[in-house]
């Protein structure tokens, strides 16, 4: 601990330079997150535990850090920053850490914006999520839907109630208006498929398509007059909001569960539920259309309602609330929406403009890691930010010539691959775990390495001090548990990836390798026509050809196995970002979106995802200073790290 205090006092080296620093900006996902949270769970990941005396400190090798108060840029006075001593014999690194907390700007989420965003997703196409998850569309369209018969059931029975009115009197006045209903039907639906095949010029199929519809609600009129009251409105409201597909799948479902429950009675009535009565074979009809001629089941559907409720109040709005304002487009959500994003541009721009005592640049490197939604803002906030630097950007000789080495090695084709972590010479490395032939992630990521470097070093934009100072100076991007891997679902208004590659082909989504737009020479440089207007300029989507992006998840199995929100990134669309699966015992396996700072019981530092997002963070270099130094700091070298 002495030699810790020693290097406190003295934080420039034998040569009189002061050490290089690195700031990590920490977005956290979602859920009632309180400041630091997040942060102090990925500096104990990469810096190792804190020490609680003398004794734990020897043990466990641990790099002594401080917390100090950091004004947010919206004033906040409830974050703080972690900063550590130089780190290393050689480059004698710092590292400060900040978060960007943003969960105070998502409060007063309402339980309709929540429900209205799964609707949403409801009517995007479910062929974005992984194929063995897709049960988890379904049960959400039939569990909605369920909702939905249970509103109107409660509803009738309310009405009824209050005029007076009996079931059978309900249910003779329904008989009497099925023909006309269904002639009303029928006529609606003529006109609509007219209008659809002559007005908008669609073909005979999608008429018929129109059509269906109104025959199917016919028909039911025809066949069970009761059924209108309950049926109809809930098939006309989930079409309206849930779409064609997701309607189908919700009313199939929640009526073919309606059936099993009630042919279920008997076993039930063993817990002290129902009389343990089968129901009639004719009440099938009333059961599956959770019509009011079958007595239980309105005390079902109230029950099942007050749990669905319950439920989405306790979970789905702190959890998925922060997901259904930032990802919806809504006027209500706009809003929170670009303050979160002006905040984190504010941060950023703060981190490059911070200058030490002598004038130069506080921080040469800046990494961003986030976690869940987190992800997707740190991300919104990385492109914005890019494209206000470029602008700033006067490119040299040299950097031109590094991006066209990038460029030649984007052309090759980057082959897509997945990468493990492997402990070498005191470090940590990373180690294909597929058989993809190089080009690949790993490649091309050494390449922006190399770029980052040169640019860096060339770049001679003048502070207002005169330090020399990069405008860009995020040389990672670190995901973990990172929805983007749903990005089609999420990002996109049909939900396609046909649409997702429309946007990447826009370069509206930025992805590594940059991508060649039609019409386009470069992927990176924009080279303008006219030779007077100067030297080439970085294309506003090559955030990737400066930055590497590395992708952390738990690989998910059924969608509670693993990390059902994260995975892969489309290695399809950025086939250069580092994918990185992994897999853990905490909680069995289950359930692991928030677990990825946890170290496993009895492994600790050797912990396998806890070893990738240290190296993910650190980089190979940084990371063996580390562990040297906290071997040093343990009296030797058997510490595993």
């Amino acid at each position: 601990m002495a030699r810790a205090a020693r290097r406190t006092d003295t934080p420039k080296d034998d040569q009189g330079t002061r050490a290089p620093r690195t700031a990590v900006l920490v977005f956290h996902g979602i859920g009632d997150q309180r400041p630091m949270e997040t942060m102090l769970g990925v500096v104990d990941a990469v810096l190792g535990p804190p020490a609680t005396d003398e004794e734990a400190a020897r043990r466990q090798g641990s790099i002594p850090r401080w917390i100090k108060p950091y004004v947010g840029k919206d004033g906040s006075f409830d974050l703080k920053s972690v900063t550590t001593p130089p780190i290393g014999e050689s480059e004698k690194r710092r590292y400060d850490f900040f978060e960007l907390y943003w969960a105070h700007l998502m409060s007063g989420t309402r339980f309709v914006a929540v429900l209205l965003w799964l609707c949403d997703l409801a009517k995007r196409d479910r062929k974005s999520l992984p194929p063995d998850a897709r049960w988890l569309w379904s049960a959400a369209v039939i569990i909605l839907t369920a909702a939905l018969f249970a509103v109107v059931n409660v509803m009738w029975v309310v009405c009824t109630g209050l005029i007076g009115l009996s079931v059978r009197d309900l249910a003779a006045r329904a008989e009497h208006a099925a023909v006309p209903a269904a002639g009303a039907f029928l006529v609606i639906g003529l006109i609509a498929a007219g209008f659809s095949l002559k007005g908008l010029g669609k073909s005979w199929s999608l008429a018929g398509l129109t059509l269906l519809p109104f025959a199917l609600l016919a028909g039911v009129a025809l066949w069970h007059p009761l059924a209108l009251l309950t049926f109809v409105p809930a098939f006309a409201v989930s079409w309206m909001f849930l779409g064609r597909i997701a309607t189908l799948v919700g009313l199939v479902g929640s009526m073919g569960l309606a059936v099993v429950v009630a042919f279920w009675g008997p076993f039930l009535a063993v817990f002290g539920v129902g009389d343990g009565r089968w129901p009639d074979v004719g009440q099938i009809p009333d059961i599956a259309f959770l019509t009011l001629g079958y007595p239980p089941t309105s005390l079902w559907l109230l029950v099942f309602l007050t749990l669905f409720v319950f439920l989405a109040w306790a979970f789905l709005v702190p959890y998925v609330g922060d997901c259904a304002r930032y990802l919806r487009d809504a006027p209500d959500n706009i809003q929170a929406r670009n303050e979160i994003r002006q905040l984190g541009l504010q941060v950023l721009q703060d981190l490059h403009d911070q200058r030490s005592r002598d004038g130069t640049p506080r921080y040469d490197r800046i990494v961003v890691v986030a976690h869940s939604l987190g992800t997707i803002i740190a991300y919104d906030v990385l492109r914005a930010f890019f494209v206000e630097q470029i602008a700033k950007i006067q490119l040299g000789d040299g950097s031109i010539a590094a991006f066209r080495e990038v460029e030649a090695l984007a052309g090759q084709g980057i082959r897509p691959g997945l990468h493990g972590v492997a402990p070498v010479h005191g470090g940590l490395v990373w180690q294909p775990i597929d058989d993809a032939s190089p080009p690949g992630a790993a490649e091309y990521q050494a390449k922006v390495r190399e770029t980052f470097a040169v640019f860096s070093r060339e770049q001679t934009s003048p502070g207002a001090d005169g330090a020399m100072a990069s405008p860009w100076r995020v040389s990672d991007f670190v995901t973990m548990g990172s929805p983007l891997t749903h990005a089609a679902l999420l990002m996109t208004r049909t939900g396609t990836d046909r649409e997702l590659a429309a946007k990447v082909a826009m370069r509206e989504f930025p992805v590594a390798p940059p991508t060649l737009s039609p019409g386009e020479a470069e992927r990176i440089l924009f080279v303008p026509k006219d030779r007077t207007a100067g030297p080439p300029r970085l294309q506003h989507s090559a955030l990737f050809a400066l930055t590497c992006w590395t992708n952390l998840y738990f690989v998910q199995k059924r969608a509670v196995k693993g990390d059902f929100i994260g995975g892969p990134i489309s290695r399809q669309y950025s086939p250069g970002t580092m994918n990185v699966p992994m897999t853990t015992t905490i909680m069995g396996g289950y359930f692991n979106h928030t677990h990825y700072w946890t170290p496993e019981e009895g492994l600790g530092d050797r912990t396998p995802h806890i070893r990738a997002l240290k190296l993910a963070v650190l980089g190979a270099d940084a990371c063996r200073e580390v562990n040297r130094e906290r071997r040093s700091l343990a009296g030797g070298d058997d510490l595993a790290l």
